[in-house]
């Protein structure tokens, strides 16, 4: 990953002399893991699917990084890529190790019944070939749809078909729309058709129809009233005119440093990387506490989401899309505009990616880094002589925002000034429509956003990988539940009937490691190192792990997607650390049954007591569309948040000087100035 600077207010080199061992693979070193693999495997006809960085084995990085002080410090890391490659006419899939250090492929194996992520190159592909197809010109004449440029398809994974179950078949299914003129908006014109594709052959096997329910049409008419929201679209005479400007700035520069890409801000160190997969990807994380640099998380990543559609019937059953393991937040991530998708002082940091042909491409400005002011972090006002004390809380935002087919998402990491980390998801973009025949109605599963267009219900899981070190790599994980005293009022334990108690649970293995959201106790949780005892609290120090937005899988748990996506049934799982579990949704989760995934990994039974543990916390909203959230929709957020708890022995933001208007340049919104005293840290006069 090489970074770019829009604005000269960070020092930093765009390109780093010798790789940190998270470094994503360079163009070059993608270049050279291409020719090491096809001159090694001279007989094989294939396609790159995946080149990307092999990481090394944490016991290695603990010794690289000073963690691990009980041998000798490791220097030197052996650099490594990983290849997944498919056969082109029978789609076996390959799985190769190259070493960049040494030149060469030190394995190459064949993967049976399994299929990789699908990539930008095949859903290209796949569109092409479906809008060529004579089956689907005849389909769309029967809709009155006689120009076939105006017809578009999304392609999307099969998820398990029914009807062509195991993954000898490299399948994708294909969501029809047509568009009135150019930049329409194609979701407001859905067709009723589904064609089914097997990439190894390129032809479409199967075309399925959606049947309008209780209707008397046969098919559908396609409504052809527009609905968009680009700005040649609603005209600029009808923008709002009583918009001032908002301008964000940082005359002495920002307050982070970087270093190829490792970050320092404000006490907190940190290295980033970017890959096919997870996108975004946090590593090594420490806080400076005094003159003691103390671990926190050796890597924090989104791991899996998926996003199940409520419709029973057939084909939009196969509507429960894992936008990380079947599509990859990489591959799918945009390249970011200063003064639009981030505002401020911006540091940005391209990511690299390789396309069929093993040739690497730069996706720019993959990464966006700023800081953003987060109102009060803490305030106090004596009302005795009315002196208040006021200090602003500061935020340093390391973010990338993906489109997958209709949805965007915006995945933002988010480190604070007193030790909180938060992750945030805004989901926007567009709903994924259906059409209706003119007497149907989309209830019980969806709502109708405009005239025979159909949004239907669905729910977005999220669940993060986390790698704690707190203070140390052996960890446990305390559940925490608050609760009235058992007591009546008047009782001798509950003399005024106000009591209640906190019961902390220490979660001891696989099974117990399995736990939900319980808002009746106000249920969190704490990752902890028993070998530290906080001197006041004389509790372990920890980490507290919580989250505002959870929802349960309303989805039956042995459906399809249930079994598919088992991570989304608990709120957290809490598993050993092994390195070949890294996806909750399994490695090759495209065409999965759910046998390779954090559910059946859970099962167990493992000692979590003081180990080096993985959490896997879920979040996630039930999303039952408004007609507002169309043509396009306003952002909906949710995420968790982590936050020492009895971890620093005080505030560990009281040495934040307070702000005051001189330092900030706030004005009075009126016309005239007034002469006060400054209000954030001096008396208030009445």
């Amino acid at each position: 990953m090489s970074a770019t600077k829009e604005m000269k207010t960070a020092t930093a080199s765009s390109t780093t002399p010798v790789a940190h061992p998270f470094d994503q693979l360079s163009s070059d070193e993608m270049t050279q893991v291409s020719a090491i693999t096809r001159q090694a495997k001279p007989e094989v006809d294939f396609v790159f699917n995946t080149i990307t960085l092999k990481e090394p084995k944490k016991d290695i990085m603990l010794s690289y990084l000073g963690w691990d002080t009980s041998r000798p410090r490791i220097t030197k890391v052996e650099r490594e890529a990983l290849v997944i490659a498919l056969e082109k006419k029978t789609m076996k899939c390959f799985e190769g190790v190259v070493s960049l250090t040494y030149n060469s492929l030190k394995s190459w194996k064949y993967i049976p019944d399994v299929q990789p992520i699908l990539t930008m190159d095949e859903m290209f592909e796949v569109e092409e070939l479906i809008l060529k197809d004579p089956k689907v010109h005849a389909e769309c004449r029967e809709l009155g749809i006689s120009d076939m440029s105006s017809v578009f398809c999304d392609p999307w994974a099969i998820a398990r078909h029914i009807g062509h179950p195991g993954r000898e078949k490299r399948l994708m299914q294909g969501l029809m729309y047509m568009r009135t003129c150019e930049e329409d908006n194609q979701y407001a014109h859905p067709l009723d058709f589904v064609p089914i594709v097997d990439l190894g052959r390129m032809e479409i096997i199967d075309i399925e129809h959606i049947q309008p329910k209780d209707s008397k049409f046969k098919r559908p008419t396609i409504p052809l009233e527009k609905h968009n929201f680009l700005p040649e679209f609603i005209g600029e005479e009808n923008f709002r005119k009583d918009l001032k400007p908002i301008v964000i700035q940082q005359p002495q520069g920002v307050s982070f440093t970087v270093k190829g890409n490792e970050i320092d801000w404000q006490k907190w160190n940190m290295n980033i990387s970017m890959n096919y997969r997870e996108g975004l990807v946090i590593h090594n994380v420490s806080y400076q506490d005094g003159a003691e640099k103390r671990p926190l998380f050796y890597r924090i990543s989104l791991s899996e989401m998926v996003v199940p559609y409520a419709e029973p019937n057939s084909p939009h059953n196969r509507k429960h899309a894992f936008d990380v393991g079947e599509y990859g937040l990489g591959l799918c991530t945009n390249g970011l505009r200063l003064g639009c998708d981030c505002l401020g002082s911006i540091y940005y940091f391209d990511a690299i990616f390789n396309d069929h042909q093993g040739k690497p491409y730069t996706v720019p400005n993959a990464i966006c880094m700023h800081e953003e002011d987060h109102g009060i972090l803490f305030k106090h006002t004596d009302y005795r002589n009315n002196r208040a004390h006021t200090v602003r809380s500061r935020r340093l935002v390391i973010s990338q925002i993906v489109t997958v087919a209709n949805y965007d998402y915006g995945l933002y990491y988010y480190f604070y000034q007193d030790g909180t980390f938060e992750y945030e998801v805004k989901a926007t973009g567009e709903l994924n429509t259906h059409v209706l025949a003119e007497d149907e109605v989309a209830a019980p599963y969806g709502t109708i956003v405009a005239p025979q267009i159909n949004a239907q219900y669905h729910q977005h899981f999220f669940t993060m990988r986390v790698d704690p070190m707190i203070d140390g790599q052996n960890n446990s994980v305390v559940q925490v539940d608050t609760s009235a005293l058992p007591y009546p009022t008047g009782h001798p334990k509950n003399i005024y009937g106000n009591g209640f108690k906190a019961t902390y649970t220490t979660l001891k293995d696989t099974i117990e490691g399995q736990a939900t959201a319980n808002l009746e106790t106000s249920r969190f949780w704490k990752i902890v190192n028993d070998k530290r005892i906080h001197p006041y609290a004389k509790q372990p120090v920890g980490w507290k792990v919580g989250s505002h937005h959870q929802a349960p899988l309303y989805a039956q748990h042995d459906s399809v997607v249930g079994q598919r996506a088992g991570f989304a049934k608990k709120t957290l799982w809490v598993t050993p650390y092994n390195e070949d579990q890294m996806f909750a949704g399994g490695f090759y989760c495209n065409q999965s049954d759910g046998s390779d995934t954090l559910e059946q990994w859970a099962k167990t039974g493992d000692d979590i007591v003081d180990k080096d543990i993985v959490l896997w916390v879920t979040f996630g909203i039930t999303h039952l569309p408004r007609v507002e959230d169309f043509p396009v929709m306003p952002v909906e957020m949710c995420g968790f948040f982590m936050k020492p708890c009895n971890f620093f022995i005080a505030n560990p933001g009281l040495d934040i000087a307070p702000t005051n208007k001189k330092i900030n340049q706030s004005v009075y919104a009126k016309d005239f100035e007034k002469k006060e005293e400054d209000c954030c840290s001096k008396t208030n006069k009445l």
